[in-house]
């Protein structure tokens, strides 16, 4: 499994304000949480486009971007729906996977493939990238606990469309204005309130990775909905090469948008069970192992 790990970390190393009182701060601090649950009604939601970038000392690139959307219930998140590219050509992979065994080059191969993940509350179907070669031919889509797929935590780890979520990151917040934020927040932290980022990231973070902080900014419009949130922190934790960051801006268009994301027909799915040989790996970094 740590060779998968590396893997996707090779591939990113290739391609290259003023305090307020606290009574105002907590006025501010409320209105963008109760905008945000006034969302929460059967069939509507919101559209995202991450962006995806590396920076080392050798310089920086765009390594992934995310389509996506979010189905929301009268409690928050019912459903998403997105599809993430990373920039890689098979070529790259190739490249990346030369000393690797017959069998863990040909899993790696996947990550030049787009990967589409639905999720619809605590179970996830996963078409395409990595896994998607392991599926029988008569099958399109594997269906698992409830993760973001094997590029989920490359994309936007942090998600102010969870009240929890955004609750903590405007508790955190060192800058504060009516419409926007800015401050940090931990892995550790992140994993206690947030499933979105547990759904990404899939291994609780311990120890050093736990602690590694996360920069954001947070720009809501004057609905106090957020329209753009950047986010960076050390690729490290992630198990790429030291001295890596990783930075990722996420845009929210179509607030109150009518939005329907089901599972795909049951005909068209897989279970772990029914997958090729070779797939043991990938699977059990997905928290899914056979």
């Amino acid at each position: 499994m740590k060779r998968y790990i590396a893997g996707l970390a090779c591939a990113a190393t290739a391609m290259l304000g003023v305090p307020a009182l606290a009574s105002t701060a907590h006025a501010q601090a409320a209105d963008p949480i109760n905008a945000l649950k006034k969302q929460f009604k059967s069939g509507l939601g919101v559209a995202y486009v991450d962006t995806t970038k590396t920076r080392a000392s050798y310089g920086s690139a765009v390594m992934a971007q995310r389509k996506g959307v979010f189905q929301f219930g009268a409690s928050g998140i019912n459903a998403s729906d997105q599809t993430t590219k990373l920039r890689l050509k098979v070529s790259d992979v190739a490249a990346i996977s030369e000393d690797m065994s017959e069998e863990e080059a040909k899993a790696l191969t996947g990550l030049a493939n787009p990967e589409r993940v639905i999720r619809v509350k605590n179970t996830s179907y996963v078409s395409g990238g990595v896994l998607g070669q392991f599926l029988p031919d008569d099958k399109t889509w594997l269906k698992m606990p409830g993760v973001l797929g094997y590029t989920g935590r490359l994309g936007q780890l942090v998600n102010p469309a969870e009240p929890a979520t955004l609750k903590a990151l405007l508790a955190r917040a060192a800058i504060k204005r009516p419409t926007a934020y800015s401050g940090k927040i931990t892995f550790g932290e992140l994993y206690r309130v947030s499933p979105w980022f547990r759904a990404g990231v899939v291994i609780a973070p311990t120890g050093k990775q736990a602690k590694t902080v996360v920069r954001w900014k947070l720009v809501l419009g004057s609905d106090l909905l957020a329209r753009k949130l950047t986010t960076s922190y050390s690729a490290d934790a992630l198990g790429a090469e030291k001295g890596m960051t990783l930075s990722v801006e996420t845009r929210y268009t179509g607030w109150g948008s009518k939005v329907t994301v089901k599972a795909p027909p049951a005909d068209q799915i897989a279970q772990l069970d029914d997958l090729d040989e070779g797939a043991e790996a990938p699977t059990q970094l997905l928290g899914g192992g056979r």
